[in-house]
């Protein structure tokens, strides 16, 4: 006899889906973007994202691919829609900080980050961002488009 699927192993969105394949099919997406089939990753996460449409997860990894691409604008663009959605998401939140320095909107992006730290001091989120914060200290955003 099978076993139940309790409610929290289930991600709620236009359909029910285990929490172990949509963590699958994100990770599919970065695996995707790793060997630089970037189409297929993107497709991924967009599909992903209309998928479960009250989860942050989707549009981060959106993000990042993008910023991967070196689309600064669209990444903020998506970090800003996951927050949107999950307001309170600090990985959202850091990411956000990340495109908007590769935007060179310095101001706007440490602001960023130190929300999210605020937000998640003790957490993964906050080392991410502290990292950040210290690579603009040492100027690595300051480098001149090609």
């Amino acid at each position: 006899m099978p076993s139940a699927i309790s409610d929290k192993e289930i991600i709620h969105g236009l359909i029910d889906v285990p929490r172990q394949e949509a963590i699958l099919l994100l990770e599919t997406g970065y695996f995707l973007m790793q060997l630089g089939k970037t189409k297929e990753a993107r497709d991924i996460f967009i599909g992903a994202s209309a998928l479960f449409p009250h989860s942050d997860v989707p549009c981060i990894a959106l993000g990042n691919l993008y910023l991967s691409e070196g689309k600064p604008e669209l990444a903020a663009k998506e970090q800003k829609k996951a927050l949107q959605r999950v307001p309170e998401s600090a990985t959202a939140q850091a990411h956000l900080g990340e495109a908007l320095l590769f935007q060179k909107k310095v101001d706007e992006g440490v602001s960023a980050l130190k929300k999210a730290i605020d937000m998640d001091p003790k957490g993964l989120t906050a080392k991410l961002a502290k990292e950040l914060l210290r690579a603009n200290d040492l100027h690595v955003f300051d480098s001149k488009k090609e």
